[in-house]
């Protein structure tokens, strides 16, 4: 799958549990992938401890952490400054840990997007919960970056469709994008 990455003015840092970034289905790693310029800053690392701080940023852009909280509001563009995105990446236990952390920074704004996904690999705590990358895409829409967002989308159920396919769970004439040219696993 080719993973041609584009500009967008949103940052994306995406701050991935450990235990998570190994995983073959973090839909998080193909969503920084996508994007020119995205950051990974990953949690729980004992060979290069984060320093959180350092991801809040500064005062010329706008730091919002995106993860659904009770009272986190739908993002909106507000003012003209440029919106660095922080995207825990987990379990939904693993990153509301990692959210709660990132939500007590100096300057650091919760948002959640108001979406659904058309499938996704693991099953969610409720029907209103996006896996990482469609929550991405979600969130530079919702910023006004149709395209970045239309591109992070279209990478991530690339990768999610051959990933259900491979394991049996999708027909090959359903996936998105298509397939490879190749053998068909077995």
């Amino acid at each position: 799958m080719e993973l041609d990455a584009r500009p967008a003015r949103t940052r994306l840092v995406l701050v991935p549990h450990a235990v998570e970034w190994r995983q073959s289905s973090n839909t998080g790693r193909i969503a920084a992938l996508a994007l020119e310029g995205a950051e990974v800053a990953v949690w729980g690392r004992r060979d290069a401890p984060l320093a959180a701080e350092s991801l809040a940023g500064d005062a010329s852009e706008r730091t919002v952490l995106l993860f659904p909280t009770d009272g986190a509001p739908p993002l909106a563009p507000l003012d003209a400054r440029p919106v660095r995105l922080l995207v825990p990446d987990g379990t939904w236990r693993q990153a509301r840990r990692i959210a709660r952390k990132l939500a007590a920074l100096p300057g650091v704004e919760r948002a959640r997007v108001d979406a659904s996904a058309p499938r996704s690999l693991r099953k969610a705590p409720s029907g209103d919960r996006l896996g990482t990358g469609e929550a991405i895409a979600a969130a530079l829409e919702a910023l006004g970056e149709a395209e970045a967002g239309a591109h992070v989308r279209d990478r991530v159920r690339r990768m999610v469709d051959r990933w259900l396919y491979a394991r049996g769970r999708l027909d090959g004439s359903s996936v998105h994008g298509g397939l490879p040219a190749g053998p068909a696993p077995r």
